[in-house]
């Protein structure tokens, strides 16, 4: 083999793969759904005047919802460059699904018949990620529903993954 031998499991370092996968993907919602909004700035601002679920005094916030999206994502680009079980990876994954929880709260709020008419303003100008079937009743929540929940697990996953790869990594350590 030359100079390099071939290190034991134990002693090589994770790679994490399928919960970097999970970051990635994650991380590329975030950057389609801030820069949709911001490209659109102001039909998303319209959807959410025509939600009513934000005081008019707040609504201005919008504004700000792209950008923070966006900084989101490049958070999660430090996430992919360092291991996921430190701490400030499971912060920013943290911070992200409770920005997801947040929408769901939101889009809770919205009636059924504004958030069919306008869409849920969470992809910009397409209004919602993919419309279920068209004609149903509550397609644009049940596809945020979607959306939401494979978001969320990808979360879990990115999160949780790191744990049980080195609880293993652990246990075949220790057996050796």
């Amino acid at each position: 083999m030359g100079d390099k031998e071939a290190k034991p499991i134990s002693e090589r370092k994770p790679r994490f793969w399928f919960s970097r996968l999970a970051v990635l993907l994650i991380l590329g919602a975030w950057v389609y759904a801030g820069t949709t909004k911001i490209l659109s700035i102001d039909k998303f601002l319209q959807v959410i005047e025509l939600h009513d679920v934000i005081p008019p005094e707040l609504r201005l916030l919008g504004m700000v919802l792209p950008m923070v999206e966006l900084l989101l994502a490049l958070l999660l680009v430090f996430v992919l460059g360092s291991e996921l079980r430190k701490a400030f990876g499971r912060t920013v994954l943290a911070m992200s699904a409770l920005m997801i929880v947040g929408f769901v709260v939101y889009i809770a709020q919205v009636s059924d018949e504004v958030l069919q008419d306008s869409g849920c303003g969470c992809w910009g100008k397409n209004g919602i990620p993919i419309p279920v079937a068209s004609g149903m009743d509550n397609s644009v929540r049940i596809g945020s529903l979607i959306t939401t929940g494979t978001l969320l697990f990808l979360h879990a996953f990115a999160l949780i993954g790191p744990v049980i790869t080195m609880r293993k990594r652990n246990r075949r350590a220790s057996s050796d």
